[in-house]
């Protein structure tokens, strides 16, 4: 049986958490100056950073900010650019109508993400991701891989010019994590200073 993040008590289909999958955590931190809850899904047993799993974060409102699956194993090809457009704008007007009247398109592009499978092997996810403006000075991006599956949303991130790397703290990302508790190197810009 399929199971999706809930949002406001309501299952959301474009965001899915894998069969099998459980909350193994669920944080406060600040993100923005805001208190906002991390949510860890994966199969059942001890986190370690960068295995199969799925993050969310929810605002102290509970809408949701942010949904990571990295936790998806596919050959299939990714879709056309003009698809993962209308399917990042119905995302996003999904999750909140009203914020999304202030997103603005900015651009695809070709990326990808990876985690380590249960026998540590590297899986890299194949996604394109559609990043938008929003009238409030933020970044905010859906990104979807093979089979028009999301991979990621976020939204209100904000950028440090002066440094040239995000400001937003980077919660959702194991690499970012390992980096703010001293267990990893500082990332590279454009990330986030952990």
């Amino acid at each position: 049986m399929t199971n999706y993040v809930k949002i406001f008590d309501k299952p959301n289909h474009d965001l899915i958490i894998p069969e099998g999958f459980k909350a193994i955590t669920a944080d406060q931190r600040q993100r923005n100056h805001e208190r906002v809850t991390v949510v860890r899904y994966q199969r059942p047993g001890k986190v370690e950073p960068n295995n199969a799993h799925v993050t969310v974060i929810y605002g102290s409102d509970q809408r949701l900010i942010s949904y990571n699956n990295f936790a998806i194993e596919t050959h299939a090809a990714l879709p056309g650019e003009r698809v993962v457009i209308d399917k990042a704008n119905q995302v996003f007007e999904r999750l909140d109508s009203a914020y999304a009247s202030g997103l603005t398109f900015m651009r695809v592009d070709r990326l990808s993400r990876t985690f380590r499978d249960d026998q540590g092997q590297v899986i890299n996810i194949p996604i394109l991701w559609v990043k938008f403006a929003h009238q409030n000075g933020s970044y905010n991006w859906v990104s979807i891989g093979a089979d028009n599956q999301v991979v990621e949303v976020e939204r209100e991130s904000n950028w440090d010019y002066f440094r040239s790397r995000r400001a937003t703290e980077e919660w959702n990302y194991d690499h970012w994590v390992l980096a703010r508790m001293g267990r990893g190197p500082q990332l590279e810009a454009p990330e986030a200073l952990a």
